[in-house]
């Protein structure tokens, strides 16, 4: 069993070209859903095949809820010339995902009455929200100014277990 290094690896030192993008979307997204009035209590880097669990999607914390995170997707080698010299750094198109989930509305305590029309629409709107933030997240973020970048495709998560979401993937070449 090994023991994590007690200092904190910087993005720059894990991967020099994709992790400041890394680290810069993940502070457009906090930002810009803090400045939407939608702020998740967590709102990270994650690693995984898919989103990560929804441990914090039913907490409240200071005027938020939910969690926001940036994943990365999948990391494609970008192949011009099939020659390759010494030790070189294949560029790279990685597809990045960000995404939220919240609380919705579940069943009532008697286990029998569903939620309303209001309560899902209520819901509904808040998701829709999320999504124009995803998307201004994206495309207002500093930390693609100089890479390139493409929009992809966005998708509703759940609900499921009281949780719901949505995320935004985009392509970016490092």
């Amino acid at each position: 069993m090994t023991t994590p290094p007690d200092e904190i690896l910087l993005p720059p030192d894990a991967d020099p070209r994709l992790g400041p993008v890394l680290s810069g979307l993940v502070a457009c997204l906090c930002a810009t859903l803090t400045d939407g009035g939608r702020p998740a209590c967590a709102c990270c880097l994650v690693w995984g095949s898919g989103p990560p669990a929804q441990d914090f999607c039913a907490c409240d914390c200071d005027d938020g809820h939910g969690q926001a995170w940036v994943r990365v997707v999948r990391q494609d080698p970008v192949t011009q010339d099939a020659r390759r010299r010494r030790c070189q750094t294949w560029r790279t198109q990685t597809t990045v995902e960000l995404g939220v989930a919240r609380c919705v509305a579940v069943t009532g305590p008697d286990g029998q009455s569903g939620p309303t029309c209001a309560q899902r629409e209520a819901d509904a709107w808040g998701l829709v929200l999320d999504t124009r933030l995803l998307r201004e997240a994206a495309a207002c973020c500093e930390a693609l100014q100089d890479v390139m970048a493409w929009p992809g495709a966005v998708s509703p998560m759940g609900p499921q277990g009281g949780c719901a979401g949505v995320t935004l993937q985009l392509t970016v070449e490092v």
